[in-house]
């Protein structure tokens, strides 16, 4: 009787660290759960240091830059007609 109580002792003490790690990892899992929003701001902030947004003037411009760079290729993909060629440019002008 007393080598089964032993040998239970003796498993039992060797699964001692498997629990603890376990309840680590679920006191963590806990805690990353209760501060999920704290951490959500707090990591959006960093990306916010790391690439900050762009001014509404910035995207505008960057819009309009990218619309201008396009009516230049169509522009120059269609130096042969001279129609269209004269409407893009009108198009450029107008934005």
């Amino acid at each position: 009787m007393s080598t089964l109580l032993q040998t239970a002792g003796d498993v039992a003490l060797s699964l001692m660290p498997l629990v603890r790690g376990a309840g680590l990892f679920l006191a963590i899992a806990a805690l990353a759960l209760f501060f999920k929003p704290l951490l959500l701001g707090i990591f959006r902030a960093l990306v916010l240091v790391v690439k900050p947004r762009m001014s509404k003037d910035q995207i505008a411009a960057q819009r309009n830059m990218r619309n201008a760079k396009l009516l230049q290729r169509m522009t120059n993909s269609s130096s042969g007609n001279a129609s269209l060629t004269a409407e893009l440019r009108a198009m450029a002008a107008r934005s």
